[in-house]
């Protein structure tokens, strides 16, 4: 499998970082309208691993394209989020202590075959890792940025 990954060192204790960007916390799942943002309305708990469906399309007027989430958590260490049935990335994050800091990491899985994994993957260090950056990893370290000053 193809891997691409974006990291940062987030000026924060590794359980605020986890926490912000999982709301999941050390007794489960956080404010339940934080919880509905991040995944949806329709989570819910499937033995170990939350379930939920989210709607992909890319423009409003497209049609439906309905993807199935599990998700597992492993607080304060890893997030996992797997696509079921679909060609869409599996994702994990880590997160690990860091001299004051947390160290995190997003690795996405690509699940499509070798050849149109290697076009993404190709894609993605030509020009897609800055609006990854942009849309995943800056947001939270702005979050924490304006706490630590």
């Amino acid at each position: 499998m193809v891997k691409i990954r974006l990291s940062a060192r987030v000026p924060a204790p590794v359980e605020d970082v986890y926490q912000h960007v999982t709301a999941f916390g050390e007794d489960g799942l956080l404010d339940e309208e934080i919880v509905h943002e991040r995944y949806s309305e329709d989570i819910r708990l499937d033995g170990a691993e939350y379930v939920y469906t989210e709607d992909t399309r890319i423009h409003e007027d497209d049609p439906s394209q309905i993807i199935t989430w599990k998700c597992s958590f492993d607080y304060p260490n890893q997030r996992v989020m797997r696509a079921v049935d679909s060609n869409w990335s599996h994702r994990t994050d880590t997160f690990h202590p860091d001299r004051g800091f947390t160290h995190w990491t997003v690795m996405w899985e690509i699940q499509d075959n070798f050849f149109r994994s290697l076009i993404k993957y190709f894609a993605y260090k030509v020009g897609t890792h800055r609006s990854l950056r942009r849309q995943v990893i800056n947001p939270v370290i702005k979050h924490f940025e304006k706490d630590f000053q």
